[in-house]
């Protein structure tokens, strides 16, 4: 209030806009004058309530007119008004009022003495001590009236109580009620600023303001013992009032101060926080302990402080504090709401469990508001080993004894402690740093060494476990770093060798051997000698063309010069690999003396009398299981291995039945197809090692279908590896020759029989006979017919059929041949360029490929965009056949893409044959190619092949292919011997092989 604006405190009252003048005392008329002013206009409405006033302008509103004068501002707004609402006295009175609904009515007030005078004490309607006020005697009376307490005495010479200072107030609050006011108030509701001028709190800071304008002095005080701030305020005479400030708006009233009052004194607000925490610590039992706490943040005190929620909550003003160890407030940070859900939990977990929590819950830890002490910090969840070491005890020649240890941190854990934990179900080992996570990723690779729990043994306080070689490399891929070995020399270095499979001595010389071995060739046959003497089975799986049945038969001849065995070897391999088996043993390794198990006759005693190698079928072994099985073969080859991959086949069930000191696959399909398969095919190999179906479909299938760069897939090959040989032609390029040339021999099946030699019976005869006449004429013409004929009987019976869409209703062993060899060279990522010179036999290999869904191109007479087609076959990787005939595709066309080469059926010209095998081997080509020539055995074609071979290089004329013409090259000697009825042997067999491998 300006200090030259002279007032009569005593008697003056005002709201907003209203002013009204009480009469002096010794003024006995009735006389409270009111002015109510407008913008502009001061005394815009001015009455009184003396009788004077009626009619004519009374003292009382000429006295009340010049006051309003004065307090007017050069708007016309009321300048008391103004300056009361812009003050301090305001702003405490709003602060006071929020979320108070006392009003002059509602309180309760008690006057009385003390040592300092009389005393006024304010109560809430349900008792709750609001302050205590020390008013002068002079305004004691308004202190009370202004506050809702109506006088014992009247106010004015009337006697009239109405015309109290508290009614007057209301009267005149009523007076300037706004247009919008005035109608919610009709309808039983009133503003927010109504509702704060109707507040006890509002008379009692208007009330002050009115009798000590800004010359009073404040001071808060902590009241520590009721943990409440008192906020007083002072005159020169003494104390006015003592307000407990609600904890609710103890920091609106510090902030009061600071905006208000900088001089004032005030507790300070301290520049930290106190940030609300869940502190994680370690009792002397080792137990973890999870409590909430507040952590003094920002004070950059190290180590932080900590106050425990009770000492905090008993002197806290809801988003503050009082410390006494400060003498301040500070502010107190919020939770989040799931956080603050769990605000008073204490949590107490026992020492077995903990490292099951910590490793749970560390990064929820450390990342929500949780602190946790360097004791619990240091503690570690040890996932992996540091180091790992074996130290051989003992090998003999079927076991090893090996003490094995794993360093974490600064201890070191032996496998054994590790299989017992896990056997146990125990998923931790307690260390002085923290604890070891057995069933962590790194160490499950040792549950297939779960079984050698029981087995250990103690020396020098170090534990040693037996392990079979087996375990030994199991043991091994288990590790993705290699284990250090330590030890004694010889030892160390008998398990060096073995973990790098080399052989304790050196590879036999594979006397009689009739081909040199190349170098990867080489490699191959000693690395399966290392698996023969170690009695391991195991999986050649080169590329296709990379000499697998070299390798096998030298493997064969090694252990005849090393060992004299009474019992043969035993080949199993499709049926129609039978006749290439046989020939290539006869060619290159003759000593072996091959021996066919096989037809109706066959006789296993007989079979082996004279034989160091019995051939037979995976459809024999699987009827002949109970007799097979009585015999303990030094080894057993399985060829295309992949055919007996279905473990639920009686054929796999026999396979695995028969009894071997080694196994070992051949299979030129890559085995990362299908783990399944794998699976199928080491078990065979290696019964057990890969453990069960159930536990490998967990650890690797799974894995791996989601994600095949998982750890899992390194460890799966450090598994298999030992056992598994696989060459690419890319890597063994440089020793391979530019092309290699296959003749695979297949039989004729079923009708095919009947239907050969119905042809040669019904027109051969008189051919025959006309050719054994010396001076006849060659009926060059009716030769090339007939054997026309027998070329698609060979090919396939279906090609004498108007229709060859039921092909599928006959059975051919060329069909079956190519089908295989399709199957693998597709399998094994090549591109396969097929000729056949029928027409009717591309369109049955058209009708194949389809129903296998394998992308192809055809080239005939009648193809009319051979550059689309043939850029398709050498640019779209999707695209992995080429089917063509000899007179569209023979010459003139580039297919660098392929990679093997199948001759379906021969051509009697061999340049011819080369000329179409060099659309793929020429200058462009970057792979190995290989070329496949059927033939079936026993037949025309086969003797036809001889002859061809035998003239090659003599044929160098270009002749149509299959023309009459060519056979003017052969000789009448020839001819007779080429249209002589063949002895198909076994026949019966072959009917009764049909669907034996399906």
């Amino acid at each position: 209030m300006p200090p030259e604006i002279n007032i009569p405190r005593d008697r003056l009252e005002f709201h907003r806009n209203a002013l009204a003048l009480f009469p002096e005392p010794e003024d006995r008329t009735n006389g409270i004058a009111v002015l109510i002013g407008g913008k502009g206009k001061p005394d815009a409405e001015r009455f009184c309530s003396c009788k004077g006033a009626r009619g004519k302008t009374c003292s009382h509103i000429l006295n009340l007119s010049r006051i309003a004068k004065g307090l007017a501002d050069e708007n016309g707004r009321l300048r008391l008004n103004e300056d009361f609402r812009s003050g301090h006295w305001f702003a405490l009175a709003v602060i006071l009022a929020d979320g108070d609904k006392e009003t002059p009515d509602s309180v309760q007030i008690q006057k009385g003495e003390d040592r300092t005078g009389t005393t006024v004490r304010v109560y809430s309607a349900k008792g709750k001590e609001m302050g205590m006020f020390y008013p002068r005697k002079p305004h004691i009376r308004r202190l009370l009236e202004r506050c809702g307490n109506r006088p014992s005495t009247p106010v004015s010479p009337t006697n009239d109580r109405r015309d109290h200072r508290g009614v007057v107030l209301k009267r005149l609050a009523r007076l300037t009620l706004s247009e919008n006011e005035r109608i919610m108030v009709m309808r039983g509701f009133r503003s927010r600023i109504q509702g704060l001028e109707e507040s006890f709190w509002f008379f009692v800071t208007y009330h002050h303001f009115m009798e000590y304008g800004n010359n009073l002095r404040f001071r808060a005080d902590m009241d520590t013992a009721s943990a409440r701030l008192m906020l007083r305020a002072e005159a020169e005479s003494g104390p006015v009032f003592d307000i407990p400030v609600p904890q609710t708006q103890t920091r609106a009233v510090l902030e009061w101060f600071g905006r208000f009052l900088p001089g004032h004194p005030a507790p300070p607000l301290h520049p930290s926080s106190l940030r609300p925490v869940f502190r994680v610590r370690l009792t002397e039992e080792r137990d973890l302990e999870i409590l909430p706490f507040f952590e003094l943040a920002g004070s950059g005190d190290d180590p932080p402080r900590y106050f425990a929620e009770d000492v905090i909550e008993k002197a806290r003003f809801t988003d503050i504090v009082y410390l006494e160890t400060l003498e301040a407030f500070i502010r107190v940070e919020s939770l989040d709401r799931e956080h603050r859900a769990r605000w008073t939990e204490r949590i107490r977990i026992k020492r077995e469990r903990v490292p099951a929590f910590l490793d749970q819950f560390r990064k929820t830890l450390a990342a929500g508001p949780y602190v946790i002490d360097p004791s619990v910090e240091a503690l570690r969840i040890f996932k992996t080993y540091e180091t790992s070491a074996i130290h051989p005890r003992a090998i003999s020649r079927d076991w090893c004894w090996l003490s094995v240890d794993y360093g974490f941190g600064n201890n070191t854990i032996s496998l054994a402690s590790i299989l017992k934990a896990k056997k146990s179900k125990q998923r931790f080992i307690e260390t002085p740093d923290g604890w070891v996570d057995v069933q962590s990723e790194v160490l499950e690779g040792l549950d297939s060494l779960l079984d050698l729990c029981g087995s250990e043994t103690e020396e020098d306080g170090k534990k040693s476990l037996k392990l079979s070689r087996v375990d030994v490399f199991r043991l091994h891929a288990a590790h993705e770093d290699p284990p250090e070995i330590t030890g004694g020399k010889d030892r160390r270095e008998i398990l060096q060798n073995m973990l790098a499979l080399k052989t304790s001595r050196d590879l036999p010389v594979p006397v009689g051997l009739k081909s040199r071995l190349r170098a990867y060739q080489q490699n191959g046959v000693e690395w399966a000698w290392f698996l023969y003497e170690n009695r391991l089975g195991g999986i050649l799986c080169d590329d296709m063309g990379l000499g697998k049945t070299h390798q096998a038969m030298a493997l064969m001849l090694c252990i005849e010069a090393d060992e004299k065995n009474k019992a043969p070897f035993l080949v199993v391999c499709p049926t129609t690999v039978l006749s290439h088996w046989q020939r290539k043993i006869e060619m290159y390794a003759p000593d072996l003396k091959p021996a066919l198990y096989h037809g109706p006759g066959r006789d296993f005693e007989q079979a082996r009398e004279n034989s160091r190698v019995i051939l037979t079928s995976y459809g024999l072994i699987r009827r002949d299981i109970d007799h097979l099985q009585k015999v303990q073969f030094p080894l057993v080859i399985f060829d295309e291995i992949q055919h007996i991959k279905n473990t639920g086949t009686q054929a796999y069930g026999a396979a695995l039945a028969l009894k071997a000191g080694v196994k070992l696959g051949l299979t030129g399909t890559p085995i990362e197809n299908s783990l399944a398969d794998i699976k199928a095919l080491m078990d065979m190999a290696l019964p057990g090692y890969l453990g069960s179906d159930s536990a490998f479909k967990t650890r690797y299938i799974t894995p791996l279908k989601s994600n095949l760069e998982s750890p899992r897939q390194h460890e799966f090959r450090r598994l298999i590896s030992p056992f598994t040989l696989r060459r690419l032609k890319a890597s063994v390029l440089p020793e391979l020759p530019e092309k290699i040339e296959d003749i695979r021999f297949c039989r004729l099946r079923g009708e095919q029989v009947r239907l050969y030699r119905d042809a040669v019976s019904s027109q051969g005869q008189s051919l025959l006979a006309a050719l054994k006449e010396e001076g006849s004429k060659v009926p060059y013409i009716h030769i090339f017919a007939l054997l026309n004929l027998l070329k698609q009987i060979c090919d396939h019976p279906a090609l004498l059929d108007e229709s060859v869409e039921n092909y599928q209703e006959y059975k051919s062993g060329k069909w079956e041949l190519f089908k295989e060899l399709l199957e693998e060279a597709v399998g094994s990522g090549q591109k396969v360029v097929v000729y056949s010179q029928f027409l009717g036999m591309i369109r049955i290999i058209e009708d194949h490929l389809k129903t296998r869904e394998i992308g192809y191109v055809t080239l005939t007479g009648a193809s009319r965009n051979r550059g689309d087609i043939i850029s398709r076959f050498n640019e779209d990787p999707d695209c992995r056949v080429y089917v063509g005939s000899l007179k569209a595709g023979g010459t003139g066309v580039d297919l660098v893409a392929g990679s093997v080469v199948i001759h379906y059926d021969r051509w009697w010209n061999a340049a011819k044959e080369d000329q179409a095998t060099d659309r793929v081997h020429r200058i462009g080509q970057k792979r190995g190619v290989q070329v496949f020539k059927l033939v079936t055995q026993g037949t025309m074609e086969e003797k036809i092949a001889a002859i061809i071979d035998k003239k090659r290089n003599l044929m160098d004329a270009v002749i149509r292919e299959d023309d009459p013409g060519l056979l003017k090259t052969f000789s009448r000697e020839e001819l007779i011997d080429i249209l002589s009825i063949p002895m198909v042997e076994g026949t019966d067999e072959d009917m009764e092989d049909i669907g034996e491998e399906e």
